[in-house]
């Protein structure tokens, strides 16, 4: 089972066991109203079938539970079509996303032979943009993309981190 630390948190597979925290967690309207392809309301049995079916993560095509040790399931990272992400509400600006994106881009890089890793963001979610900033993520175009919780199109600002730009970067404490 492959798992990936950092100084704060365990990035793992999903468990069955994990569908009510994932339930509750992108439930919430305002974390699922930046996800554009979730259907919302979010129930149980929606979590249960997602995590289900979640492949085995590898450095290709990955889903992990975001998980904080002695709390529990915090959100998910996922590297399958783009870069994707959510934190629960109460654990929104510590810095879990740029952690967990960190480890996850690391582990694809280093054991891939992926030139690029592409990611967007809602154009008004300003917390996204500034994690894909920090990545080093730059901005290469505009998209509609229609959002299943707000039920209209959205603006998306669509994002590419190169392998180049990835290694070159000086690290930097995630926290």
């Amino acid at each position: 089972m492959t798992e990936l630390h950092t100084a704060r948190l365990v990035l793992r597979p999903a468990r069955s066991d994990d569908a009510p925290c994932y339930a509750l967690g992108v439930g919430d309207f305002e974390v699922a109203r930046w996800l554009t392809p979730v259907p919302w309301p979010y129930t149980l049995i929606m979590a249960q079938d997602w995590l289900r079916q979640a492949p085995p993560p590898t450095p290709e095509k990955s889903l992990f539970i975001i998980d904080l040790p002695n709390r529990g399931l915090i959100g998910c990272i996922s590297l399958i079509d783009e870069l994707g992400y959510w934190i629960a509400r109460p654990h929104w600006g510590r810095g879990y996303v740029t952690e967990a994106a960190t480890a996850l881009l690391d582990w694809h890089f280093a054991n891939s032979s992926s030139r690029a890793v592409a990611s967007s963001a809602h154009h008004d979610n300003a917390a996204s943009l500034q994690v894909l900033r920090k990545l080093g993520f730059e901005a290469t175009g505009r998209q509609k993309r229609f959002s299943q919780p707000l039920q209209h199109n959205v603006d998306h600002i669509v994002s590419t981190l190169s392998r180049q730009t990835w290694l070159a970067r000086e690290p930097r404490k995630c926290a």
